[in-house]
């Protein structure tokens, strides 16, 4: 039998909810803590909490009924622009974004903000720019609907993904790694 150290131990106990969570493990919002106590201490050394599962805080949602319980076409339609998915105080932020995507654009690009296609030339640019730029804009705090909700959007509205739930997945990697 392998004997690792205590050091070794907590870190393998520190790391496991990192490690569910990239492994696609779900415990529907359940809390995973895993806690260690220091050898002859009568206290806590170290707590580490994680939260699998999205939360449904209302504070995340711009107006009552929002959110994954609501299909698609109610949130948005074929001509909603990728800006209403954003609140107003990130839009400059959003702008120069899209700005960059202009030139990578098939199709229309006057005015960006009330681009609701996006067709890219995948020759031209990869999709991860695309998600890492989501994905910083999400971080900062300019995303007013679930991350699910712009997967569903970006999925029926461009050419990123030929799957919903591997746009979802790419958005919430970068999301991670932009953190």
């Amino acid at each position: 039998m392998n004997m690792i150290s205590e050091e070794e131990a907590l870190g393998l106990l520190a790391r496991l909810p990192a490690l569910l969570r990239w492994a696609g493990m779900k415990n529907f919002g359940s809390n995973l803590s895993v806690t260690y106590v220091a050898p002859r201490a009568q206290h806590v050394h170290h707590i580490d909490t994680q939260i699998f599962g999205e939360r449904k805080a209302q504070a995340d949602r711009p107006c009552k009924g929002w959110g994954d319980d609501m299909k698609k076409d109610e949130v948005f339609k074929e001509d909603t622009p990728l800006s209403a998915l954003f609140r107003k105080n990130s839009h400059e932020k959003l702008q120069q974004v899209m700005e960059t995507w202009r030139p990578f654009l098939n199709g229309k690009t006057e005015d960006v903000m009330k681009l609701n296609e996006f067709k890219f030339d995948l020759s031209r640019i990869q999709p991860s720019t695309v998600y890492l730029d989501l994905a910083q804009l999400i971080n900062q705090g300019g995303l007013q609907c679930s991350m699910s909700v712009l997967a569903a959007y970006m999925f029926s509205h461009s050419n990123l993904s030929q799957s919903e739930t591997t746009l979802y997945s790419q958005l919430r990697k970068y999301k991670c790694i932009c953190e």
